[in-house]
């Protein structure tokens, strides 16, 4: 599924989505999700709103020809609903997509990727792997980089540190990319300062080292990652992987996000939600076993109080 920009044009995830299609030779769904409360208020009185979405469907179609004279099997999908947000997340729990994707725009005067609060609000929320494709994205990635927590010590079970690497070694396997994956170690000692005779244990800290040094080996052996290809980072994880991320121009870093306050837009975890405004390159974000089910019940919960 790919969330069509609203100009309709071609766009760097319609160039991504197609040319994963055309890997995959998955069919692609063109979604494009749309509400004005001035042309819906109009409605009332004397606007043709049926005319209206004729002409954006219209338009929508005549975006899908050009992917489909390329060989590509594409269906279309005018969605006009509000809030454009829940009618998006019942969208993807209907449609039950392999990987929804949308692009984010790159700020100009800054010069790296901004998330929209929409585009936070998605990735807290969707239920299906999501994918966020910046300006000058490439057809296909070259690098792809897995973040994980063999340890888990942010609270992500285990299944989704295997979800994340399986998904980015499909990825990488579908794109012919080569493949990393990193694990930040952030050692946190007491407080220390020399003047009152104390300082870190340097025993200590490379012992805690060792034991995430290990746990990566372990996961590396378990998924068949080659050991070259396992990086272990020091530094506080969001920094720490968005580093790696722009010294090796990795393309897309994998990640698994634990919505901690659902449905209530306040977190995604604070290590994903960290790592995510600091990187510039693509994401792609997954979430644990039951999201969708808890994502589908909390918004029927929410559409009968409305």
């Amino acid at each position: 599924m790919v969330i069509v920009d609203k100009e309709l044009v071609l766009t760097p995830a319609l160039v991504r989505a197609a040319a994963l299609a055309r890997k995959s030779d998955d069919r692609l769904l063109l979604a494009l999700f749309e509400f004005d409360r001035a042309l819906a208020h109009a409605a009332t009185r004397s606007l043709d709103l049926e005319a209206y979405l004729r002409g954006r469907r219209e338009k929508l179609e005549s975006l899908a020809e050009q992917l489909r004279r390329d060989g590509l099997a594409v269906e279309t999908h005018l969605f006009w609903d509000h809030p454009i947000m829940a009618r998006t997340l019942l969208a993807v729990l209907a449609e039950h997509p392999t990987m929804v994707i949308k692009d984010v725009r790159r700020e100009g005067a800054l010069k790296r990727v901004l998330f929209t609060p929409a585009d936070l609000d998605l990735l807290r929320q969707c239920s299906a792997p999501l994918m966020l494709v910046r300006s000058g994205t490439h057809g296909l990635p070259r690098r792809i980089l897995a973040a994980v927590d063999p340890l888990d010590e942010q609270g992500r079970p285990h299944e989704l540190t295997a979800r994340v690497l399986k998904a980015a070694n499909r990825l990488a396997m579908q794109c012919d990319a080569a493949l990393d994956v990193a694990h930040a170690f952030e050692y946190m000692p007491p407080f220390a300062d020399a003047e009152f005779g104390w300082l870190p244990d340097l025993g200590q800290i490379e012992q805690f080292r060792g034991l995430h040094r290990d746990a990566l080996q372990d996961l590396g052996k378990k998924f068949g990652i080659p050991p070259e290809r396992l990086h272990l980072l020091d530094g506080i994880p969001g920094w720490a992987i968005a580093e790696f991320a722009a010294a090796n121009r990795v393309d897309v870093v994998v990640m698994g996000s634990v919505q901690r306050s659902f449905l209530q837009r306040l977190s995604i975890g604070s290590v994903a939600e960290d790592l995510l405004q600091r990187l510039d390159c693509d994401v792609l974000v997954l979430k644990p076993d039951g999201f969708a089910e808890r994502l589908r019940t909390e918004l029927e919960q929410g559409g009968r109080a409305a």
